[in-house]
């Protein structure tokens, strides 16, 4: 019986963590797509800025669930993910499209 509530935990664990890192991929697919629209990136560019973007936001899902009780410690570790991105898009696209990226959003 023991076993049996063992392996229903496991497999519901299990389940959440892929269901949270198939939302991560979507999310940064639908980003990544609409950034390529818009600076018209080319798709070594396009390929980079997805992993940059698949990578934020699964660390984001993480610092959620690990400051769940802690919104401050939350804020700040989110804040540090969110300039590390910015960062790595600059130095990835460039910071001509960066410009474009961030006027298209301001005016969005």
């Amino acid at each position: 019986m023991i076993k049996k509530y063992m392996l229903i935990f496991a497999l519901t664990l299990s389940a959440t963590a892929v269901f949270a890192q198939d939302i991560a991929a979507e999310r940064a697919a639908e980003l990544t797509n609409e950034m390529a629209q818009i600076l018209s990136l080319s798709e070594e560019d396009k390929a980079k800025v997805y992993e940059i973007q698949l990578n934020r936001f699964q660390a984001a899902m993480e610092i959620r669930t690990k400051y769940v009780d802690d919104a401050d410690a939350r804020k700040a570790a989110l804040r540090k993910v969110y300039d590390k991105l910015h960062g790595k898009l600059k130095g990835t696209i460039g910071s001509d499209k960066m410009k474009a990226w961030g006027n298209y959003k301001r005016n969005y």
